[in-house]
């Protein structure tokens, strides 16, 4: 039996990393980075990867940026992010972003890379968990869980 999976290198920038997610289904990742001396705000960036065979056969795998969403000047904890594809199963993905200086969890449409929606909370959103229950998008926050309902028209179950 061969083996099937081979490492590749992402071209990632280097130090203020702090989130890496994956939306397999759709090949995209989306690499989220702390404000530094270049760069003012906390940075999602959402790369597509792709393959094409060498002359031998094998893989070559590879990843352009395709969004960059951006959000507050301060990043003093460790925020995860989410990318997830549309409730509506229109084929569209979504991102999700925390930003410390409104304690909010900001969606964003991957494609256009427009603001959908803002989600408060009343303290920093430290991770976000899509599931498609009620159209629900739970953030976790320092002290307690929070769950707010999208106001998007999505179709209930």
């Amino acid at each position: 039996m061969g083996f099937t999976h081979w490492p590749h290198v992402m071209p990632m920038e280097p130090g203020g990393c702090i989130d890496f997610q994956t939306e397999s289904s759709t090949r995209h990742c989306l690499v989220t980075y702390r404000p530094d001396k270049n760069h003012s705000t906390l940075r999602s960036v959402l790369m597509e990867m792709s393959y094409k065979l060498d002359d031998a056969g094998e893989p070559i795998c590879s990843c352009h940026s395709v969004q960059t969403f951006r959000g507050g000047p301060t990043c003093k904890l460790l925020t995860k992010s989410a990318i997830f594809q549309n409730p509506e199963n229109d084929g569209s993905i979504l991102v999700c972003t925390g930003d410390e200086v409104s304690n909010s969890a900001l969606l964003w449409d991957a494609g256009s890379g427009s603001l959908l929606q803002e989600l408060q909370a009343n303290q920093p959103v430290l991770d976000i968990c899509p599931f498609q229950f009620y159209s629900d998008v739970p953030r976790l926050s320092m002290s307690q869980d929070v769950g707010s309902h999208w106001t998007l028209n999505l179709p209930a179950p």
